[in-house]
């Protein structure tokens, strides 16, 4: 087998996705942190998480559909730890928020049907829209969103499955 000169890195480069997922193979581990640098400052850092994360539960306190995921509706401190996750993800380039068992114990109470995670990407892209986000660096965002969303769901079945629901292909009850 032969041997790759170029580092391993741990796939931080689907962080921020160019025109979709791309493979990083060709990537050293410093030009994957640089683009994660590039992102985070291009897309407005921090305050931009910050704002994003409350203008989206905004919206979701005033849907229909989503505030029934949440088993406490305190929207602030909802608010608080999306951006601080973002923040700890792109900000301090630390990925261990995305495989935080904390993190996918909270998806995992409910089931998260196909309609939930369609409703929040939208409330997402819409959160973003009302802050006039920075292109490109909101569609790379939400490249990952949709694969972040499915993962969530992905856990929430399982869950769901552990504890004897039965569901469609959709997660509506069967």
């Amino acid at each position: 087998m032969p041997t790759s000169s170029v580092p391993a890195h741990d796939g931080k480069v689907l962080l921020v996705a160019d025109e979709g997922v791309k493979p990083a193979e060709h990537m050293t581990a410093s030009e994957v942190d640089k683009k994660v640098e590039d992102f985070y400052t291009g897309i407005g850092g921090e305050a931009f998480f910050r704002a994003l994360a409350t203008r989206f539960y905004e919206l979701v306190s005033r849907d229909d559909l989503l505030p029934a995921l949440f088993p406490v509706h305190d929207w602030a401190r909802h608010a608080e730890r999306l951006a601080a996750h973002y923040v700890q993800i792109y900000g301090r380039n630390d990925l261990t928020a995305a495989w935080d068992p904390r993190m996918h114990q909270a998806h995992a109470h409910t089931l998260i049907t196909r309609d939930h995670r369609l409703r929040w990407l939208a409330l997402m892209r819409e959160a973003g829209a009302s802050l006039s986000a920075p292109e490109p660096h909101f569609t790379e965002f939400m490249t990952i969103m949709k694969i972040a969303s499915g993962e969530m769901m992905a856990v929430s079945r399982g869950a769901a499955i552990a504890r004897g629901q039965r569901f469609h292909w959709d997660g509506s009850p069967r």
